[in-house]
């Protein structure tokens, strides 16, 4: 177990989360920013509501991408993974077995009014970055 955190390549780990980061930001603010706020029905409010500030909406999802790449490093280090092919299996399965049933199972509670279209409007996001991230770490070397 400890030989397989050893061959973790931690320059990836970063390259991956990074992909999340920006992927995220490109998403969630410039292509879908309306209708993330249909979805979380935040549509009807004053604009001034509408908006989110504070550290915990950059840092906090920044540092659950990083514990999502994380574990895919290991899952590529346990299973000896080494090309671009096989890191984009891990990626989807990782993305469709746990990101994606994830998003919606959250989403499925009285504090969503829509959860399974945020499910099918977050979904995508996650499984792309997951894929991004695990092919990135196959390919970043240095």
């Amino acid at each position: 177990m400890l030989d397989t955190l050893a061959g973790i390549h931690w320059v990836a780990v970063v390259a991956g989360t990074m992909a999340f980061v920006v992927l995220g930001g490109l998403y969630f603010m410039l292509l879908v920013p309306k209708q993330y706020l249909y979805v979380t029905g935040r549509e009807n409010l004053p604009k001034d509501q509408q908006k989110v500030s504070g550290t915990i909406f950059i840092v906090g999802p920044a540092l659950c991408s990083l514990a999502v790449v994380i574990a895919d490093a290991y899952l590529i280090s346990a299973l000896r993974i080494a090309s671009i092919s096989d890191a984009a299996v891990l990626g989807l399965v990782v993305g469709f077995g746990f990101l994606v049933p994830m998003t919606f199972n959250i989403a499925i509670n009285p504090l969503f009014p829509r959860p399974i279209r945020y499910g099918l409007l977050n979904g995508p996001y996650f499984l792309t970055a997951n894929l991004v991230a695990c092919i990135l770490m196959v390919c970043v070397t240095f």
